[in-house]
């Protein structure tokens, strides 16, 4: 298993041109933040980082029907990417993966007790950082919707993220009644918090059904030497 991060402020897009897809490319002209086209084009150019370290250099992107990117010539590799302010976050696994990375900030937490099963919002609200503890929960939930590729087809509070100390795991609700996923066995969790030089602060999570190793972070001019 493969998970970096990067931050994507000081890329220059330009130069990343022949280091992603030609759809990657044109896609970015929609975005009018300048921001968003770095993380559009950084994740991409991540990947590709990555695949090449593992000998693919020919990558054939296409979609599920609920919309996860999947590798069409190589469908033995999984990946996945996640984005929030300036970091891109990438995990590549012979394994279903999902990934999700949260910049952690003021946040109205009704949402936690309106979306989230009640438990989750107990753990949130008698942690000493209900902020932090928040976008933890939020961050371990997406990367388990985003293994499954199902998005929020799934609702959240049909099942549970306990977290106890380092150990994370995932608990069915009497809620969980939808056809489109059950709660597999050998799902693992493992979470992160980070800090940039600014002093703000990230939740990484990572889902998968291989064995998670530790996050890397890569400089944005290490991507262009493979």
């Amino acid at each position: 298993m493969f998970l970096y991060y990067m931050d994507t402020s000081n890329l220059n897009l330009e130069d990343m041109k022949k280091y992603v897809s030609k759809d990657r490319w044109e896609s970015s002209g929609k975005y009018l933040n300048q921001k968003d086209k770095l993380l559009h084009i950084g994740g991409e150019a991540l990947l590709n980082y990555i695949l090449k370290k593992i000998k693919i250099d020919d990558p054939l992107y296409e979609t599920t029907d609920y919309g996860k990117p999947y590798l069409k010539n190589y469908p033995e590799i999984h990946f996945n990417i996640s984005h929030s302010e300036k970091y891109v976050f990438c995990g590549v696994s012979s394994h279903p993966i999902g990934v999700d990375i949260e910049y952690i900030q003021d946040i109205d937490l009704n949402i936690a007790e309106t979306y989230f099963h009640e438990k989750e919002y107990n753990y949130i609200i008698n942690s000493k950082n209900k902020t932090k503890s928040f976008f933890d929960i939020w961050t371990l939930k997406e990367s388990y919707l985003k293994m499954e590729g199902i998005g929020l087809n799934l609702d959240l509070n049909s099942f549970i993220i306990s977290i106890k100390d380092e150990n994370i795991c995932i608990i069915p609700t009497k809620q969980i009644n939808n056809p489109i996923t059950k709660i597999k066995k050998g799902i693992n969790f493992k979470l992160w918090n980070i800090e940039d030089t600014k002093n703000n602060k990230y939740s990484l999570a990572v889902c998968s059904l291989d064995k998670i190793g530790e996050i890397n972070l890569i400089d944005c001019k290490e991507i262009q030497i493979i």
